[in-house]
């Protein structure tokens, strides 16, 4: 059983010190043998979700143009709260954050 989005984005999140959006939701596609701008734009708002939660925290945003529009993208990074809740569920073990 895989892991649900969230808990995937937050994991990935915890490998990096910070990684853009774009990535992000490039590796989540490919893990849940996902495609479309449907799915990117669900990846998106998980995003934000965990950003409003304050598991995440976004560094810095860019203006691009993706698929011919522009996108305001985000460049985020788990916070320490965020890894603190990690640890209480389980989704981040000492191994993981050396």
């Amino acid at each position: 059983m895989k892991l649900h989005q969230k808990g995937f984005l937050l994991v990935e999140l915890s490998r990096s010190a910070s990684l853009w959006d774009e990535e992000l939701i490039a590796r989540t596609l490919r893990e849940y043998g996902l495609s479309g701008e449907y799915w990117e734009n669900s990846v998106r708002i998980a995003l934000d979700e965990l950003a409003a939660g304050g598991l995440v925290a976004r560094l810095q945003s860019d203006l691009k143009t993706i698929r011919g529009k522009p996108m305001l993208t985000f460049h985020y990074a788990l916070t320490d709260f965020g890894k603190t809740r990690m640890r209480d569920t389980g989704l981040l073990t000492e191994a993981r954050t050396s």
